[in-house]
């Protein structure tokens, strides 16, 4: 019962970590990113398991995990506030000709990673981009002009 309790407790944690280190980690991977995201799991393993070395152990928080993904999807599905809280909101990142800094402060959001996404829809300047919003999934949808309402 104690894995069960220490697997739920560090997705819990893992989650609000996710949540607190920003989208960029989870969308716009860069190897450090990663190494970052592949630490906290490894850290986590161990804080689950502690001692318990066995498979009937490892089971146990398997399937606690498990458990806790679902239920927070299901929370999410009936209540959107937590849905919010858990996933975060778009964020408009550049309108108007201007980047919104402080935001792209935030969420850890440089201009190479706006160009680089008005680059994947096949433009070429900033002048050519209406829109920037970074996803709930940390992606960077870009919007040309001419496009949208």
């Amino acid at each position: 019962m104690n894995t069960v309790l220490r697997a739920a407790a560090a997705y819990l944690a893992l989650l609000l970590v996710t949540r607190v280190i920003g989208r960029r980690a989870l969308g716009q991977a860069a190897p450090l990113d990663l190494i970052v995201l592949f630490t906290f799991g490894g850290t986590a393993i161990t804080a689950i398991l502690a001692e318990d070395r066995s498979f009937v152990g490892a089971m146990s928080a398997l399937f606690t995990i498990g458990f806790m993904h679902t239920l927070v999807s299901e929370l999410k599905q009936r209540f959107p506030a937590f849905g919010r809280i858990v996933d975060g909101t778009p964020v408009v990142v550049f309108e108007h000709g201007d980047f919104h800094r402080e935001r792209m402060r935030r969420l850890r959001i440089m201009e190479a990673d706006v160009m680089a996404s008005a680059r994947q829809r096949g433009l070429e300047r900033l002048e050519q981009v209406k829109y920037a919003v970074v996803e709930r999934d940390g992606r960077v949808s870009v919007i040309a002009q001419g496009e949208g309402g």
